[in-house]
């Protein structure tokens, strides 16, 4: 299935940093490696764990994200090859050649086809519900009008091309003729959450979690969207609901360090975005959210070291010449309280 708003959408103060992709130069001949997982059709295949590799030697490996995005930083010129093993799928093997004096960054798109013990395995008894990481497009072809379906995938095109207002519309023609399809419900309602519409977003995230009530990233989704209403406590039921059905969601956890720091738990705030990191260490925004509980607590020092944590780890991040700004004000802060102590 293809969920091209599957990730949610965070609080203003670092949305930038979800909706931009990662840009930007580098110094000292470093580069970072960029990389997005597909089905063959376009389907989004789930949480997928990517090996990099030099000379036949695995030289990082991390997990994609929930929209299949990953990514590698730090890179010397050399080939490296993009390794995937996963017995649902056909193998991958990619050569993608990094050379920093061309650019410091590269990108490698990835499209997987689903082996054939899967194709012929039986989705009968198969409950989608309790693992939204693998979902077969077959699975709604069976459940779903083939107008509903035609009407989404139409939406999804439109949106791969930012066409978002067409988007909007096929997805809601899709919704008309199949009110529980959930995977229109989800795009068409973190469209809504990137356009500032709050409430008809969690319309939308409400009626995906009564058809799939074990599906936590819709409960991440609705607490997003209660996050930017203010309502932070509800939120935070809704975003624990998500990890009791996700408990190492980087991203839901993410959310709930979020919540806390808004709600002035910040011991709970700071241990929710470590643990983020701990899942999963390239959740860049995690680092970030971090200074910003820690600019709030008036901690100086913890909120240049976990800067420079940032840029050394995504020197190429669209946020990075800001954080290198704050950074620069941060260390003049900290030098002028020495001073006056």
């Amino acid at each position: 299935m293809l969920h091209f708003g599957r990730n949610p959408v965070l609080p203003r103060a670092i949305a930038l940093l979800i909706l931009s992709p990662l840009l930007g130069a580098q110094q000292g001949g470093i580069g970072n490696l960029v990389g997005e997982i597909h089905l063959g059709g376009g389907d989004f295949a789930g949480r997928i764990f990517v090996e990099l590799q030099l000379r036949g030697a695995t030289l990082a490996s991390a997990y994609c994200d929930d929209e299949g995005k990953f990514g590698f930083s730090g890179l010397a010129s050399n080939p490296y090859h993009v390794v995937i093993q996963d017995e649902r799928f056909s193998s991958i093997d990619k050569l993608v050649v990094v050379d920093t004096s061309i650019s410091s960054l590269f990108f490698v798109q990835v499209t997987l086809n689903v082996s054939d013990s899967v194709k012929n395995d039986s989705l009968l008894n198969r409950d989608k519900a309790n693992n939204p990481y693998l979902v077969d497009s077959a699975e709604y072809r069976r459940h779903f009008p083939k107008k509903a379906i035609r009407e989404f995938e139409a939406g999804v095109k439109a949106q791969r091309n930012n066409k978002i207002d067409v988007a909007i519309v096929h997805y809601q023609n899709s919704i008309s003729v199949a009110s529980d399809f959930y995977l229109a419900r989800n795009n068409l309602g973190s469209i809504f959450l990137l356009q500032s519409r709050f409430g008809e977003a969690q319309v939308q995230f409400e009626e995906v979690i009564k058809t799939r009530p074990n599906d936590a990233v819709a409960y991440f989704n609705l607490g997003n969207a209660l996050l930017f209403e203010g309502q932070y406590v509800p939120a935070v039921h809704w975003a624990g609901e998500g990890l009791v059905r996700e408990p190492n969601s980087s991203f839901g956890h993410l959310v709930m360090g979020t919540l806390f720091s808004k709600l002035g738990k910040s011991d709970a705030a700071e241990n929710e975005l470590r643990r983020s990191l701990v899942i999963d260490p390239l959740m860049a925004k995690a680092h970030l959210a971090l200074v910003n509980l820690y600019i709030h607590q008036n901690r100086t020092d913890a909120a240049v070291a976990e800067l420079k944590v940032f840029l050394k780890a995504f020197p190429a991040d669209a946020f990075a010449s800001k954080a290198r700004q704050m950074l620069l004000g941060l260390e003049g802060l900290a030098t002028h309280q020495d001073v006056q102590r």
